[in-house]
């Protein structure tokens, strides 16, 4: 067998997999909004105790994502992931049904490690698959569409802090029946190497990169809706309105990043499109008006959706083993919890002229940094399935970078 041959094709027990583990994992950030909300009206926590629970959660997933990166290349990604989608069930059903704050605090930052252990093992199996760009597209888009679809029922189920704690447990449970399909890397020679060496120059400047970006890009979301009600004169329906139209926007970004890829390249690509983005986080930040701040953010969203797919691709093209993708996936969520915490003090400290400067130029620098990387990594521009050689050989870069 070629190894090209042993990596895994997109069939549908592979698809229901990454669905399965990947997207339901993701589900628990989605619904922060909500959780902050039923923190709030059930157990009398302050918005900001609240807040930083929900900030304490996304730290516990990236605490798991890191803690689990070591295992991913050797281990058996359906039982680690498994593992991670039980402790996920426990800690969120815990607090479901104590309902008490002790138990509530103590179980939702347990779930969220159980949701990292999740991320991280379907993250390195996605570097696994024939074509790894279309892995993690299907899974972005995928991911948008859940996100979206759970967002508009939870009202309907009871959107309650039990009723809220009791779908994050299930969405655990029912990964079960579909973490046998992640796939495990069975390339022994490309397997090795990869997990005996450190992370290379390249693979460590990704991810510090991408997680400074994602701290910008969250916290001019998290800051929004008060930029929208203070200074652009909306309601507070239309900025949620507005806001829900940018995780449509990101669902359009997602499905338009493989032709972004094969018209342009990726390097081009990614720098384009997050200079789209910078502009248009510098005119949320500044707007004066609502229709300028609602088509800031939307096209903010819809830019976001389409590097997530671009960045998440080339760090699984870095390295089969899919440690890499598992690194930049951690600090990312880093920077999606610490943005809305930094936004939030920042808001009030500087002008918006200012704090727009302040967040536009670095994201202008950082896309100029992700098309160095992109340009210098050895990954295919254009994307397509790999191509690794019989005789021992990579065809891509190991952590070594």
């Amino acid at each position: 067998m070629s190894r090209t041959s042993s990596l895994a094709a997109l069939t549908p027990k592979v698809v229901t997999g990454f669905l399965g583990t990947w997207v339901l994992a993701l589900l628990a950030a989605n619904l922060v909004p909500v959780l902050i909300g039923a923190l709030v009206a059930d157990l009398g926590m302050s918005v900001g105790a609240a807040s930083t629970l929900a900030t304490a959660m996304s730290l516990g997933t990236a605490t798991g994502i890191f803690a689990t990166n070591k295992f991913v290349a050797h281990g058996d990604r359906p039982r680690i992931a498994r593992v991670g989608l039980v402790v996920m069930a426990l800690g969120f059903g815990a607090g479901a049904v104590i309902l008490a704050e002790p138990a509530v605090v103590i179980g939702v930052v347990l779930g969220g490690i159980g949701a990292g252990v999740v991320v991280a093992t379907a993250t390195a199996a996605s570097a696994a698959t024939r074509d790894p760009d279309k892995t993690v597209n299907t899974v972005m888009i995928v991911n948008r569409l859940a996100a979206a679809a759970l967002l508009a029922i939870v009202p309907f189920l009871g959107s309650d802090l039990r009723n809220i704690l009791m779908i994050l447990a299930a969405l655990g449970l029912a990964g079960l029946l579909a973490a046998g399909g992640l796939p495990n890397l069975r390339i022994e020679a490309a397997q090795k190497p990869a997990t005996e060496r450190r992370f290379g120059s390249k693979a460590v400047i990704l991810a510090v990169v991408f997680g400074v970006w994602s701290m910008t890009e969250d916290l001019v979301y998290a800051i929004s809706g008060v930029i929208g009600m203070e200074s652009a004169g909306m309601s507070l329906d239309s900025v949620s309105f507005v806001i829900s139209l940018s995780v449509v926007g990101g669902l359009l970004g997602a499905l338009a990043s493989p032709l972004a890829l094969k018209l342009l390249g990726r390097s081009v690509a990614v720098v384009a499109i997050i200079t789209i983005g910078s502009l248009c986080k510098y005119a949320v930040l500044t707007a004066g008006s609502a229709a300028v701040l609602s088509v800031g953010i939307v096209l903010a969203g819809t830019m976001y959706g389409a590097v997530l797919a671009l960045v998440f691709g080339l760090a699984a093209r870095m390295d089969l083993s899919g440690r890499v993708g598992t690194l930049v996936m951690g600090v990312y969520i880093v920077g999606v919890a610490l943005g809305p915490v930094i936004g939030g003090n920042l808001i009030g400290l500087i002008s918006a002229q200012a704090l727009g400067l302040a967040i536009g130029i670095p994201s202008l620098v950082l896309g100029a940094l992700l098309f160095w990387i992109s340009r210098r990594s050895g990954v295919s521009e254009r994307g397509g399935e790999l191509a690794v050689a019989a005789e021992g050989r990579e065809g891509q870069p190991t952590l070594a970078g």
